[in-house]
Formats: C-alpha cells, structure tokens, sequence
C-alpha cells in the first residue's frame, strides 16, 4: 500500500513505499476504542433500528473527527483512542441517567452545565453514584498513562502527516458528512437521537440553534410599558421555589394521613386570597430551572427560542439586552431590580444572563454568608430575612423594588431513609418562608405583591397523578382576590405578574 512519506516509518523513508504490519496493527488498536465508544453511546440510547450507510457515517463522524484531530496531535493512536472512548463512555453514561431520572436524553447545550458538575458534584453525582464516577473516571486516567508510556508514536510522524490529518478531519466536518439530505431534523432530542444517533443529534442540533439563534434574536420586541399607578406602585416579590408543589398531590404523601394533613397552611391561607393561582407548567422535570425562570422573566414561549430552549442562558441570553419584568420594572421608575439566590451566582451562566436581562444586583452566597442552612444549602428562613430586610430598606427611597428569589434549600438528592419525607419537611419550611413575607406587606410602605411558582418536580420516583406541572399563585397586599384558578405555562405566569401589577 502507497502512503505519503510523512506517514511513513523510518525505514519506509529511506527504502519501501509500503505499510508494515506493525503500522497497520497500530492503527488499528488505536481505531477500536472510539468505535466500541460509539457503539456504546448508541446502544445505551436504545437505537435499534438498522440505519442506513448515510445515517450511521454522520453519527460516527464526531468520533472520528475527534481521533483524528487528537492523532494529529499526539501522534499516538491508541492513546487518542482512549481519549473518545472515555468521553463517548462519559456523554452514554450521562445521556443513560438523564433519560432514567429526568426523562431527557442529553442535549447540546448540556456542556454548558460541566462546569457546575466540577463545582458542585453534590447536586450531580450521587444522582450516578459517585463510587462508580470516581471508579471509571481513575481507571481511565490509568489507562490512558498507560498509552502515553508505553505507545511510541508514529515513527517519521511529521509536520505533512498532521496537515494530512488535519485535511482528513475537516472532511469529516463538512456539513454534507454530518447533515445527511434525507433526514429531517424534528428539534425533539429524544426522537432524533433515534433518527440520527445520538452523536449527529448533537451535532445537528448545535448546527441549527446557531443558524437560528440571530434571527430569533432579531424578532425579539419589547413588550409595552407597564402601565402603573406610579404614587402607590407595589413592589414586587417574585419566589422561584425550589422543588415545589402541593404536596398533597402525591399520592405516597395523600397516604400518610394526618402528616398530609397539616399541608402547608400558610400556602393555602394565600391560595384562598389570590388574584390567581392553579398549576404551572413548567418546562422541565425535575432539573433544568432555567428553563422555568427565563419564560417568567421574560414571557417568551419556548417556540421563539428553538432549539436554545433547553438552556436559553448558554448563548441566547448573552447575546444582548433581553426584554424582561426586570428591565419593564427598571424602566417603570423601580430601584435597581435585585436577584437573591443563596448559591454559586455562575451556575446556569446567570451572572451573565441575569445583567442581559436588566438586573442590577445580585445578591448570591456571599451576601448569606453567616446564614442558617437546611441541610446542604442556606435556609429559606435566611431568603425570607433578608426579603424583608430589602422592604424595610426600601423606606429610605421611597422606590418601589423588584426582588426575585432564587431558593436552594428543598434541592435534591434527599438523603436518609425516607427522601419523600425530607423533601415535605423542606416544603413546610418554604411555606413558613412565604407566610413570613406575606405578613411584612403590613409594615411596607406601598402595597405588595408576591408571586411564588415551582421551578420544577422533585426527581423523586413518585409523581403526582394529574401531570408534572408544579403550583403557582399571585397575590397582592391591598386587594384580597378570590383565588381564581388559572393553569398557565411560564409565558402565561408572566402576563399575569403584569396585569396584577397594573391592577
């Protein structure tokens, strides 16, 4: 077999124009690893259709891309190998429990979120189990030690056979190699992972959402001002509750009698009195706030962001102001609009995203430091006083406020024998945490209103029977309401935060 000199061996330079069979065999090893790393990926997405030459050639393309451009790199292929294997190994592993936990499989924007991981494995890996994570992850460290001791590199692997590589990479990156014609892109990640693979999912869909993303950007338009009685305009207090719903509504706590008896009374005493209240649907279950938080801010539905639905602070919330409560409020003559959230302020990218979307402060675990915790994370006791504290302070400028809080405390895993209990002691503890600031609306100085939504169901086994939406009310301080029922999604939440405001 022909190969160019810079691919050849030392003795192939001087005397033979062929491959030896050491050469081959080299190859070879280092082949196999991202192969058996594709088909795992591909089996742990539970694809069983047979598809065709086309189709399989664009989901093994990121792999292949990848090896390729490490070979060129280290000259070594067993050990560029072991690299895509153990990062196919880690995205099957990751794709398999979140579509056992959450019902999703992994997402292009998914990368977004290893930083948190490596921040804050708590909220991730006992979710896997860490003795495996760790276990894997040290035996690929070994192995791939190992290669880089043991395997010599290409003999005569020169500065031609890199560039050769590197041409050989971007064919596989064209476009035509990893969108096959004939296969249309639904924008479900479950159903195209099926229809394409897994790996030309992600490719495709990380293709498209930056295709799309500045034309979505460009529609955006800002919503008309609201519309307040300026002299008396009410501050605004809106809860991003952790986990949170009625309780009730799970069957496993329906049967414990007199414990679910004792509900949560200080939800239900602003149930009876709100302007509205019913189910939310939030977007996701179990994780992703994200999602949930920027509809309500915002009011977009997810079919103006595509396919950056799955994470709009990865890149459709950096890109430039966004219109929101936050900037509307801002415009309207409120003091600089304020996030609490007692955790990480990076995590989701939001001290990024919230500046975009008009917030002026950010309060995160720096400012609770010192503060009461519940387990692993800061009270809801704490986000409670220091709500207050916020009202109390706004009396020296007489500017109504806007604080959106980002609670913690109810964030799973729930250790101990009995997670279903735990997360209900959380939730009485958020019911305390709204009553405490539905009754300092008697000291404020202006009217308030307070709307409370739950991020999400807890990624717990037992779910409610009358669907995954989570709880939501609005209240207001001056105007008792009858506790109206009305279901709405984020967009909706949001619409209707505004017409209390305006009321």
């Amino acid at each position: 077999m022909l190969i160019p000199a810079a691919l050849r061996g030392p003795d192939d330079a001087t005397s033979s124009t062929r491959v030896t069979p050491g050469a081959l065999l080299h190859l070879a090893l280092g082949i196999l690893p991202p192969l058996a790393g594709w088909l795992l990926l591909r089996r742990g997405a539970g694809i069983t259709d047979r598809h065709p030459p086309a189709r399989l050639a664009a989901d093994l393309a990121p792999a292949a891309l990848l090896w390729l451009l490490l070979l060129a790199a280290t000259a070594r292929p067993l050990l560029s190998g072991l690299v895509v294997f153990a990062l196919a190994l880690g995205v099957a592993v990751a794709d398999r429990e979140k579509r056992r936990v959450l019902g999703e499989p992994v997402v292009f924007s998914d990368i977004a979120l290893l930083p948190g991981v490596v921040r804050h494995p708590g909220l991730y890996l006992p979710f896997v189990g860490p003795a495996r994570v760790v276990g894997a992850v040290a035996l690929l460290i070994l192995a791939a030690a190992l290669a880089w001791l043991a395997e010599p590199p290409l003999a005569g692997f020169g500065v031609s056979g890199r560039v050769l590589l590197g041409a050989a990479a971007a064919g596989l990156a064209w476009p035509g190699v990893i969108r096959p014609p004939a296969v249309h892109v639904t924008g479900d990640p479950a159903a195209d992972a099926a229809a394409l693979g897994p790996s030309a999912m992600l490719a495709r869909h990380r293709a498209l959402a930056l295709a799309e993303r500045p034309v979505r950007r460009a529609r955006l338009a800002a919503p008309p001002p609201l519309r307040l009685r300026r002299p008396t305009a009410p501050h605004l207090v809106l809860i991003q509750a952790e986990s949170f719903c009625d309780p009730r509504r799970l069957p496993a706590i329906a049967a414990r009698g007199a414990e679910a008896d004792r509900g949560l009374p200080r939800w239900e005493a602003l149930r009876a009195t709100a302007q509205m209240q019913g189910r939310f649907a939030a977007p996701a279950f179990g994780a992703n706030t994200m999602r949930a938080e920027f509809g309500v801010l915002t009011g977009l539905p997810e079919s103006a962001l595509g396919l950056d639905r799955f994470h709009p602070y990865f890149r459709f919330a950096r890109g430039g102001p966004v219109p929101s409560l936050a900037s509307a409020l801002r415009a309207a003559g409120y003091a600089a609009p304020t996030c609490l959230h007692p955790y990480d302020r990076r995590f989701f990218g939001r001290h990024r995203a919230l500046p975009a979307l008009g917030f002026g402060r950010f309060l995160d675990e720096r400012a609770f430091a010192g503060a009461p915790r519940a387990g692993p994370h800061v009270a809801d006791a704490a986000v409670a006083a220091r709500i207050i504290a916020e009202l109390e302070a706004a009396r020296a400028d007489g500017a109504p406020r806007f604080l959106f809080a980002i609670t913690m405390q109810a964030h799973g895993p729930w250790p101990g024998p009995d997670p279903l209990g735990t997360w209900l002691a959380h939730l009485r503890d958020a019911d305390a945490m709204l009553g405490a600031i539905a009754d300092a609306a008697a000291a404020c100085d202006r009217p308030l209103v307070l709307a409370v939504y739950g991020d999400h169901l807890p990624a717990l086994p037992e779910r409610p029977r009358d669907g995954l939406s989570t709880d939501y009310l609005v209240w207001r301080s001056d105007r008792p309401g009858t506790g109206e029922r009305r279901d709405l999604d984020p967009a909706g939440l949001h619409a209707a935060i505004r017409a209390v405001l305006e009321a």
